[in-house]
């Protein structure tokens, strides 16, 4: 079967994982070309992947004219997000973009309507779908195993407190209700099915902190049917990190489920545990499946999947479907500007 062709915008920190780490090694796609303004990056890249230099350029659109493409991937500053975005859907690329999907909700329905007009496939990448614990436990809620899901919690925790101010990611907006919570909105999404209707939300920062904004935060989310979760999020907690998915609790009628995922690479999947612990039974460990497509691995190969038969698969983190996503984003914002009085989600969608 061909691989799908692709052009990879962005050589930066997390840019420049995907070329390293997800792209050269995928069986469903081969990388064309990459794109990067700083011309260093270029060199250094062309010398670590053992490519010519003449695969890397400085505008996208010398990439796409320099042989056959078929799909773009996008690593970049968000505000670059839009009009990266837009160029390769006009040139007739399929898209990647990584998250948070674009600045404002006016860009991505701009996007996703320029991408059905063209009949491509737009997608966000929300990798933390493509973990085997999480897509478990996404099988139990629309299943209905356990019966109806009533609501629960979910806590995340890192240790930068040490982090020089400025380094890495320090100075990013937003950068846990905008930024990291983006895959817990997400998660949460996928595993109710639905989006939250209102969300109250305070968020901080501290003395210890080397943010620049708040990186700290603790949210209550409501979603149809009563379902209500639990959120606290900090980048400067000192107790135990969690994985990145965060460590869950969802309480349904007869069994709670307790589930983490996403550890450090190279075995990320490793740290993926489910637990069901239903009323006077010792607590279960489910086993958890091989998925060796994981992480970004696996939005391309849903990518691919959907380029190649014209069908979504499960949990495809499509543009349209991820505007449920951006709108929380700008929901738990808005709260947390006004001092965590509740915002209904359907004012900012």
């Amino acid at each position: 079967m061909n691989k799908i062709r692709v052009v990879h915008v962005g050589l930066g920190g997390w840019g420049g994982n995907w070329a390293t780490h997800v792209l050269p090694f995928h069986p469903d796609v081969e990388p064309v070309g990459y794109v990067e303004l700083v011309g260093d990056k270029r060199t250094q890249f062309a010398e670590r992947l053992n490519q010519p230099i003449s695969m890397f350029h400085e505008r996208l659109e010398d990439a796409l004219a320099a042989g056959p493409v078929d799909a773009v991937t996008i690593a970049v500053p968000i505000a670059m997000h839009e009009p990266v975005t837009r160029q390769a859907l006009e040139a007739g690329k399929h898209v990647v973009i990584e998250k948070p999907f674009t600045q404002t909700m006016d860009e991505a329905r701009g996007l996703i309507e320029l991408a059905r007009q063209k009949n491509l496939v737009l997608a966000v990448s929300q990798n933390y779908r493509f973990y085997p614990a999480a897509q478990m436990v996404a099988g139990f809620a629309h299943s209905g195993i356990f019966g109806k899901l009533i609501g629960g919690k979910l806590d995340f925790r890192r240790n930068n407190i040490q982090t020089k101010p400025g380094a890495g990611n320090t100075n990013w907006p937003n950068p846990m209700l905008a930024d990291m919570a983006v895959h817990h909105y997400d998660l949460m999404r996928m595993i109710i099915g639905a989006d939250p209707l209102e969300i109250s939300a305070r968020s901080w920062n501290t003395a210890n902190s080397p943010y620049r904004d708040d990186p700290c935060a603790t949210m209550t989310l409501t979603f149809p049917d009563s379902v209500t979760m639990s959120y606290r999020g900090s980048w400067v907690d000192a107790g135990p990190q969690t994985p990145w998915a965060g460590e869950w609790q969802l309480d349904f009628e007869r069994a709670s489920v307790f589930w983490t995922g996403r550890g450090p690479e190279p075995w990320a999947t490793a740290r993926d545990r489910v637990q069901i612990k239903r009323p006077h039974d010792d607590i279960e460990e489910a086993p958890i499946p091989d998925y060796p497509l994981h992480d970004r691995a696996g939005v391309l190969h849903a990518l691919a999947e959907t380029i190649r038969t014209g069908s979504t698969p499960r949990f495809f983190p499509s543009g349209a479907s991820n505007l449920g996503t951006l709108a929380t984003i700008e929901a738990a914002l808005a709260s947390a500007a006004a001092k965590g009085a509740p915002v209904r989600v359907e004012t900012v969608a």
